[in-house]
């Protein structure tokens, strides 16, 4: 089957409803702070589970500052409350939204490790490991729920273009188009919006 490739931008200014039912893929961004980028090349987006969000603790929180045990023990205090509708890859449609609105993915990295950080006081120090990532990708309508689908539809048609996220279990490596380090300072919500100038 031809890929017929749906990309929002391509539609801001359509006057009749969208239907994705004449589509096979949807342009879809997510936005990370990856250690290796082939590592995402290779084996695709995958959500992250206790083995990863172990590996992140260690690599990413521990220092002199942090020790392994704390470090681990409060991971294993937050997993436990981790809810599983996180445990997925969630992307958003339109790809400002995530430079101007949802930048901590970008500047801190992933909302478990975000959080874990926050919890050991030494949230700052995510900014100094990884490179800030945005990877375009071509995720086929089948692998998205209809409900999804839907909604996806309704916001069309109601004019709710800003926003438009959704989760999928996992992106493929074949189904990533491209990737992108942002040049420009991204807005930091922690910082109320001050932005984070990345340097590569």
């Amino acid at each position: 089957m031809k890929k017929n490739l749906f990309i929002l931008e391509e539609h801001l200014d359509d006057k009749y409803p969208v239907d994705l039912r004449h589509y096979t893929h949807i342009r879809a961004y997510h936005a990370c702070r990856p250690l290796n980028i082939s590592d995402y090349l290779q084996e695709g987006i995958k959500p992250i589970d206790y083995k990863m969000a172990l590996y992140d603790t260690k690599t990413r929180i521990v220092s002199k500052y942090v020790s392994e045990a704390d470090a681990v023990c409060m991971l294993c205090s937050l997993w436990k409350d981790f809810h599983d509708m996180h445990k997925k890859v969630w992307v958003q449609m339109n790809k400002n939204d995530l430079l101007t609105y949802s930048g901590h993915y970008l500047i801190y990295g992933s909302e478990f490790i975000n959080a874990l950080a926050m919890n050991l006081g030494c949230r700052d120090k995510l900014k100094k490991i990884g490179i800030p990532t945005i990877f375009s990708c071509d995720i086929p309508t089948e692998n998205i729920d209809c409900s999804t689908i839907l909604d996806i539809e309704q916001c069309f048609y109601n004019g709710h273009t800003d926003d438009i996220g959704f989760s999928v279990p996992k992106i493929y490596p074949e189904d990533i188009a491209g990737y992108e380090h942002p040049v420009k300072g991204i807005p930091d919500p922690y910082y109320g919006g001050i932005e984070y100038i990345p340097t590569y």
